[in-house]
């Protein structure tokens, strides 16, 4: 008599175990829509170039949506672009000084709007709505009563000078202090002390409060997280330690949250407790500071050196009350570094480095192609008894499948070797019937551990989707 696994939910998200997970959980998976209304398995959006490779000449590390209705990218060679709401690219400026390692935009009381950007040791202004020509950089800023000049050349040299308006003033990372631009204009580059030994690498704002984190600049491998309330005392408020030597990046959806190390972790950014460790990206990695964004509350981190098929954008979080807190791989794309993810209106902008690490250029999200989606099922431990069990077949429930679009069945027994492509009923090496809604694929493996690896190929805007997969065995 045979014997099934039935697996009829997929919103649980990568598992933090092989073999086991919460409801719909599953081993890896890739370019997957699990937060939907209904509980199936289908495919995201696809990415596509928005500024092919061969443009820019470096990374972008920051890009800065602004109030004149334009998008702007700070680079790794000191290049600034410009991206107009309809798309298109502009080289508008070049800094001399090389590296940007901090940007945003920031007002002050004059009534103006202006793009800040430090290289290694200089703060640089631009009114934004400024001269389109880029002739006013570092123009002086004029206030009720007051002129300030620009650049600030005191800046500490350090890898990052992070910049977020936090608490009604601009903070920016300066080593081992806090820089602050306030509103009136006022400019110090000594706003807070931190303990030496840290490199500020990342700033976030939670609860009226700036929450700060960086490297160590010695040889300790505890990281320490500040949080400061912006006053104008040379303290900060409370510190926390974390087991690791960087703090990448912080992003408060939900809760807050901050990426740590290289091998991938996110744990609670808690500054009263121990800090707790959430889970991992698949195969480990990291972000970069600008590399954490929110959507519809949902945290997104772009996830680089963890491996061929593993590196994109993943998400964290959930999006209604009653789900669980779960983490997927929305946009897969091979790539060896992402600098930045930034939501500019209803598009996701991620700059990368590409696979050869020479080529750089900017992804969004696609509205109008769908992905191709990746399934793999947590381990399937069968019961053995005097002999092990032969799986012979396997079943899917299908929507009616739309034109051009097919699905393919992989399996692999015992965890060993690779994964051996299934064969359906009528000898076919995928399911691809045009309005079908169910399909058997021969098996016939013997084995006390299964794994089952869907590959869902879609076609221009339309997405297989599945109901139910059934594993037989006896």
């Amino acid at each position: 008599m045979a014997n099934l696994f039935k697996i009829k939910s997929f919103r649980g998200g990568i598992s933090d175990w092989e073999n086991i997970g919460v409801q719909g959980a599953f081993k890896f998976g890739s370019n997957l829509s699990i937060r939907r209304d209904t509980d199936s398995l289908t495919c995201n959006q696809a990415l596509s170039d928005d500024l092919a490779v061969g443009t820019m000449t470096a990374i972008t590390n920051f890009i800065v949506p602004a109030s004149d209705g334009n998008t702007y990218f700070f680079n790794n060679d000191g290049k600034i672009y410009k991206r107009t709401s309809g798309g298109t690219y502009s080289l508008v400026y070049t800094d001399s000084d090389g590296a940007i390692k901090g940007a945003i935009e920031w007002g002050q009381i004059n009534g103006n709007n202006y793009l800040f950007w430090a290289t290694d040791t200089k703060l640089h202004a631009k009114q934004t709505d400024g001269a389109s020509d880029w002739s006013d950089v570092d123009a002086d800023i004029v206030t009720t009563g007051a002129t300030y000049t620009y650049p600030k050349t005191n800046l500490t040299s350090a890898e990052w000078h992070t910049m977020k308006r936090i608490n009604g003033t601009m903070l920016i990372g300066n080593k081992d202090k806090l820089a602050m631009v306030s509103y009136d204009g006022s400019y110090t580059n000594e706003a807070l002390l931190l303990v030496p030994g840290n490199s500020v690498k990342t700033l976030m704002e939670h609860s009226g409060y700036a929450y700060i984190g960086g490297t160590r600049t010695d040889y300790s491998s505890q990281a320490e997280m500040f949080v400061w309330d912006t006053s104008q005392s040379l303290n900060w408020n409370k510190k926390n330690t974390i087991p690791t030597d960087s703090i990448n990046s912080f992003v408060n959806a939900e809760f807050p949250l901050v990426q740590v190390g290289t091998d991938g972790q996110i744990v609670l950014a808690d500054i009263n407790s121990y800090t707790q460790p959430i889970t991992r990206f698949s195969g480990g990695g990291q972000v970069a500071p600008d590399g954490t964004e929110v959507d519809n509350g949902v945290a997104l981190f772009g996830v680089y050196g963890n491996g061929t098929g593993k590196t994109g954008v993943y998400s964290y979080g959930r999006k209604k009350k009653n789900a669980n807190l779960v983490l997927n791989l929305e946009h897969q794309f091979d790539c060896t570094e992402i600098g930045s993810v930034r939501k500019v209106g209803s598009d996701l902008l991620i700059s990368y480095k590409d696979t050869a690490g020479t080529g750089y250029g900017i992804k969004i999200v696609n509205t109008t192609s769908k992905a191709t989606g990746t399934y793999q099922s947590i381990d399937l431990m069968l019961p053995t008894a005097t002999r092990e069990p032969v799986i012979s077949r396997a079943r899917i429930v299908t929507a009616p499948m739309p034109s051009g679009t097919s699905i393919e069945m992989y399996r692999r027994t015992d965890k060993t070797g690779n994964f051996i492509i299934a064969n359906t009923e009528g000898g076919s090496t995928s399911f691809n019937t045009e309005n079908g809604t169910e399909a058997w694929f021969l098996l016939g493996d013997t084995g006390k551990v299964a794994e089952l690896q869907l590959i869902l190929n879609s076609s221009g805007n339309n997405a297989p989707e599945v109901y139910q997969i059934e594993l037989y065995f006896e």
